[in-house]
């Protein structure tokens, strides 16, 4: 049984609010100067090729794979890879990155030199980092939150909708859909949830507080509050079952995924 990570994508267009923030007015720090630039660019571009690597190793057995019990264990070993892979290597090295909205806020990179990113463009760089060939990341990072689950799961996957319930609340329904990547649809923001058990943390450009990447308890953050209101849709990426599927095996062939420009 693997157990992967939770994806969470939040409705509509934007992040948030329009106003300013403290973060918002400092440009990315740098503490260690030009040579930890140079070193957080080179442990980016290591991260993304070693899951490059292996996922061309496993494309190359899902292409000899001859039966349903062969695919399955290479979707298995392609779960755990990516799992591994976004929640202790790629995620984490954006935190602290600022947010922000405009056209200096699309990075593809962790703390590019004079960018933000935005909630939505967060989640494209992370998909793109993982290896996922995406139609459009500008399409993906303008799009409202629910056709963006849709485009993920390929129309077969359900998208679970939650009416107005607290955050701690939601944190504990998510958890009962099992350890693994979902998105889900919020007011306004888009971030990624890691879900271990009774641990259920939200990874995401904040635009609350100082305003940049941040890991939270999903329960207690004041942006998953912000949505009670409106409720929440959650739907299944990576999870043990058929619902994960289509995106594993569209990661496997390099076949492309999310909207269309």
């Amino acid at each position: 049984m693997r157990r992967p990570l939770v994806i969470v994508t939040l409705i509509g267009l934007g992040c948030g609010r329009a106003g300013p923030t403290r973060a918002e007015e400092r440009p990315p720090s740098s503490p260690d100067g030009a040579s930890a630039a140079i070193d957080r660019d080179r442990a980016w571009d290591a991260s993304v090729a070693s899951l490059a690597a292996t996922r061309r190793a496993l494309a190359t057995d899902w292409a000899r794979a001859a039966t349903a019990d062969e695919r399955a264990a290479i979707r298995s070993r392609a779960s755990a890879a990516l799992v591994r892979a976004i929640t202790t290597d790629l995620a984490p090295q954006w935190l602290g990155m600022p947010w922000g909205m405009g056209r200096d806020s699309t990075a593809t990179r962790p703390f590019a030199p004079a960018q933000k990113i935005s909630c939505s463009y967060f989640v494209g760089a992370i998909l793109g980092g993982a290896g996922f060939r995406l139609h459009d990341r500008f399409k993906l990072g303008q799009a409202a939150a629910l056709d963006i689950q849709k485009s993920l799961v390929g129309g077969t996957g359900k998208v679970h909708r939650f009416l107005s319930i607290p955050p701690s609340a939601l944190a504990t329904r998510i958890a009962a859909l099992g350890d693994g990547l979902y998105v889900i649809g919020l007011a306004n923001h888009v971030g990624l949830v890691v879900v271990r058990g009774a641990d259920v943390r939200f990874v995401h450009a904040s635009y609350i507080g100082d305003a940049v990447v941040t890991d939270e308890p999903l329960a207690s953050s004041i942006a998953i509050a912000a949505s009670q209101p409106k409720g929440y849709f959650v739907s299944p990426l990576v999870v043990d079952g058929p619902a994960d599927d289509w995106l594993i095996d569209r990661w496997l062939a390099g076949d492309p995924v999310g909207p269309r420009g």
